[in-house]
């Protein structure tokens, strides 16, 4: 499931643990947390989060990529980085082998 999915699915999972808090009857505050806390405090939701916000890698940054790798003489990982920083990162690293070629 991709991260902005997995999200959303969590956030649809709390929404209806909180409406099942709020109907009228008697309610169980400590199961609701527990609910609540399995659902939003699960590692693959929290990492799906976290890529979520990361910001993918710009057209120009895997041309650059794509560029340095021939000019360095190393494979080509323009496919596998999966943000801008990342891609900023292997950049500055192939500038610099690419200068001791």
């Amino acid at each position: 499931m991709d991260p902005e999915r997995r999200v959303a699915k969590a956030l649809e999972d709390a929404q209806g643990i909180l409406a099942r808090y709020v109907e009228p009857g008697p309610r169980d505050c400590e199961q609701t947390i527990n609910k609540l806390l399995s659902v939003l405090d699960d590692e693959t939701v929290v990492q799906a989060l976290k890529d979520s916000k990361m910001e993918k890698p710009t057209t120009e940054q895997l041309d650059e990529l794509k560029r340095l790798s021939a000019i360095a003489r190393v494979p080509d990982e323009s496919e596998i980085v999966t943000s801008k920083e990342e891609a900023e990162i292997r950049i500055r690293d192939l500038k610099d082998k690419a200068r001791m070629e």
